[in-house]
Parts: C-alpha cells; structure tokens; sequence
C-alpha cells in the first residue's frame, strides 16, 4: 500500500474509532452551548454594565458528527433617536473527540469539539458585506477542549470602503487566541498587514502587530497583565504635500494587583519622526497609575467600556451614581497619576519632562473650582530639562514647513530663541541654566509651591504665571 493509502485508511481508522465518542458528544453539545451563552452574558453586564448587551442561542440543530448552532446578539441603541440591532451568527460545530477538520491538519489531541462561528448578512451589516466582498467579514475557528480550555483563531476580512469621496483599504486581521470556557484568561497575537485611506489627505498604516496576555483577578474581576502593540510606519500626506512619517511605533501597557491596589503602566514611542525625508527626531512617553482601589478601578473599567462602546445605557441616572460612588471609592486611596517620563530628541540635544499627582478626596464636589482643585490634589512634582539646541533645531524646522523661509534669518531666529528662553527663566526665577539645559523643578503640597528650592505661596505663584502672558512676556524682554 503506497503512502496516501496508508494515510488515508490511518485517517478512516481514527475516524470510525472517534464515532461513539462524536455521538455522546453531540447529545451533550446543546447544554454546554447554553451554559456558555449564560457565562458570557454575566462577562457582557461584568464588563459593559448598563449596556443591556446580551447573547441568546436561537436554534439547535443536532446531527451525528456535527451540528449547527445559531446565535443572536442584541446590541442597544447608540443614542434614543436609532433602534437597538441585531447580528446573528452561525455556526458549524465538529464533534469531538476527533474532529475532520483537526485530523486532515494533523492534529491528534481529542479535543470536545471545534467550532466554525462567522456573522451573517443582514440589514445592519450590508455595507461591511460589500466592503468584504460578499465574504464573511468575521470568522472564529476555535477548539474546546475537554479541561474547558479554547483555542483557534479569528480573521477580519480585507475590505475596501468607498464613502463620500474617500477610499478606505484595509488588508484584514489574522490571529491567534487562548482562552478558557471560563474567561479566566485571554492570549492573543495578531497582525494587520496594512491600512490605507486615500482622500483629501492620504493616510498610510504598515506592519501592525499586537500582543495580549491577560488573567482575570477572582474577586474583583479584573483582566491584569501584559499588552504590546507595535506599527512599523504611519505616513500621512495632505493635498500633495511633502509626507510626515511615524516609524517603529510601539505601545506597552501593564497592569498588576498588590497590597497598595492597582498599578498600571502605559508607554508609548514613536523611534523617528520625519517630514518630507528631513528627520526631526524620536519621542517618548511613559504613564503610570499607582495606589488604586480594586473594586473601584473595576466599576470604572466597566463604564469606560460601555461609554467607549457609543452605548446608550438603559438606567443613566444608576450609571451616574455608580461612577460617583467609585470616584470617590477610589479618591479614598489617594491615588497618583504620573508622567514619568515625556522625552523630546532632535539631531542636536534632547528635552525631558516628568509629572507627578497625588490626589485626595475633596470635601464635596460641589466646591467652587479653585476650592475643589486645591482640596483634589494632595501634592505635585514636576521637572523640566529644556535642551536649548533642542529649541533651535525645533525653530529650524520652520524651513521644512516654509519653504520660501530665508534660511540665514531662520537659523539666527533659531539661535536667538533659545537664548531668550533661557535669559527669561532666570530673570522671571522659573529655572536655572547648567550648560546647554534649562532646568526648572517645582513641588506643590498644602497650599504652598516650592519652585527651584523657593517656598512661595500658591496665590503669589499663580501671579507670577499671569506674568507669562505674551503681552507681559514682550514687554519684560523689551
């Protein structure tokens, strides 16, 4: 017996043999599918409260090696002037233990079925049907394990939207996903080959890739870990114009749960900046929340998703006291949200920033605002480095954007600014000059700021701030 012969009756042998087990399967199927259509209803209020989304199986259809299921999801209006809709998806589930699909692939592990989900036309979704050609513009293949453990993956179609004069191509999603029937855990990676949308200007997204490694915390139901997201280059042009480029663009977020609350870190970095093939440099930015309460942090995470979402919710008034409530659940713990780090680089020197807030709960919300700011912040930090040929490479740059400049003019503008910047700051004691640096750091706590080791009182500061004004600032210089 030749290769494919062998392999062909190894494959009937498997399949005859995963008959019984397929059978017994299938008659267990329909109870599974409705306990997961209830645990992904408590996900949906758990993680979009007030939103009234919900998910219900509509139809059953049972057979010995496969059956079908068919799915409704309600979505709630945006806003009380449009209808709630409705996506319906199919779906085609193998039986386990061994499933067609997973053998012709090679895959022996019994696994309890594999589904084959995609949405299907309708009304609502007409105009993503023509954009993905007539295919499904959504697919989930995924694998159920017998330890509830899901894999598979998900495709979003390549479409092409036409729309008030503006082409919008996009080159579909591919990814891969590890969960559970639970939702204690999602791992996912996927790719975005390209996006582009040609109009009046013309935008162009090359090499998106994403990473996610979430765990759901058990007693507040909160999704810590790891997220990365990374684009090898935005392009972005108007009306035929030289073309501004982002590249290597990469954005981290961690998030983490220990005996002071919440903490959760957002980095972002753009690795060169250019505009019209002239480099103007790099930037970075990195976030930071330290000190937040758990159950309020997870209320908040809730609203945020259903506010994201454009869902109208089905009680605003409860909504509204829920996020009040958790504001100052979480004000209680006095919580810090700080800019570790915001850094500038030009071809000649680089500028750094860092912000820092602690804030406190007010006696009332209702306070007048210079009152409620006063008693909402607990303490702030800030620094500055400020590069003086950092400043003169961002007046140089004026050239790239004013071609008929005189360069001769632009460069001694360039020089002259950054010297200005520095005579103004030690005339008006905002920062001290260390070589080509502008240093300047200021401390504010119960009512008093600390500026360059200087203790002045908020009232004279905030005078010494209108003094900034461009009219005051001209004629101190003058």
């Amino acid at each position: 017996m030749n290769k494919a012969g062998i392999a062909a009756g190894t494959l009937a042998l498997l399949v005859g043999a995963g008959s019984a087990g397929a059978w017994y399967t299938g008659t267990r199927l329909e109870a599974v599918l409705q306990d997961s259509v209830r645990k992904g209803n408590e996900q949906l209020a758990a993680q979009f409260p007030g939103s009234d989304m919900a998910l219900e199986l509509v139809e059953f259809k049972r057979g010995i090696l496969s059956s079908e299921a068919r799915y409704r999801l309600a979505l709630p209006a945006t806003d009380s002037a449009e209808l709630p809709v409705e996506l319906f998806i199919k779906d085609r589930i193998e039986h386990g233990p061994l499933p067609l699909s997973r053998l012709a692939s090679l895959r022996w592990m019994p696994v309890m079925a594999v589904s084959h989900a995609e949405l299907e036309p309708s009304d609502a979704l007409a105009g993503l049907f023509a954009a993905s050609r007539a295919q499904a513009p959504v697919m989930v293949n995924s694998s159920i394990g017998y330890r509830n453990d899901i894999t598979g993956d998900i495709r979003i179609a390549p479409m092409v939207v036409n729309e008030d004069g503006t082409e919008l191509t996009f080159s579909g999603l591919d990814a891969d996903f590890a969960t559970d029937t639970q939702g204690s855990k999602v791992v996912m990676t996927g790719r975005v080959d390209s996006l582009k949308i040609q109009g009046l200007a013309q935008i162009d997204m090359v090499g998106g890739e994403f990473e996610l490694d979430r765990r759901r915390e058990g007693e507040y139901g909160l999704y810590l870990g790891d997220g990365r997201l990374t684009l090898d280059s935005l392009a972005m042009e108007i009306a035929d114009g030289p073309v501004m480029v982002l590249q290597d663009i990469v954005q981290t977020d961690s998030t983490t749960l220990g005996t002071e609350g919440v903490k959760g870190a957002l980095n972002y970095q753009v690795g060169a900046v250019s505009y019209g093939g002239q480099s103007l440099g790099s930037v970075r930015m990195d976030w930071s929340l330290s000190r937040l309460d758990p159950a309020a942090t997870a209320v908040l995470a809730g609203l945020y998703n259903t506010l994201s979402m454009g869902l109208e919710p089905s009680d605003p008034q409860a909504l509204e006291e829920q996020f009040t409530t958790a504001m100052q659940q979480l004000l209680e713990r006095k919580p810090r949200v700080a800019l570790d780090n915001l850094s500038i680089r030009t071809a000649n020197g680089e500028s750094r920033f860092t912000l820092g807030v602690d804030l406190s709960q007010p006696a009332s919300f209702d306070l007048p605002p210079a009152m409620l700011a006063q008693q909402l912040i607990g303490g702030l930090d800030a620094n500055l480095t400020l590069s003086k040929p950092m400043l003169s490479d961002m007046v140089r740059y004026k050239a790239l954007f004013q071609p008929d400049a005189d360069a001769a003019a632009v460069e001694q503008e360039a020089l002259m600014l950054a010297e200005m910047a520095a005579g103004m700051a030690e005339m008006m004691q905002l920062g001290t000059l260390e070589g080509d640096n502008i240093l300047s750091n200021l401390r504010y706590a119960d009512g008093l700021i600390d500026l360059n080791g200087q203790s002045i009182p908020l009232e004279d500061f905030i005078g010494m701030l209108a003094m900034l004004s461009p009219d005051t600032s001209l004629e101190a210089l003058k």
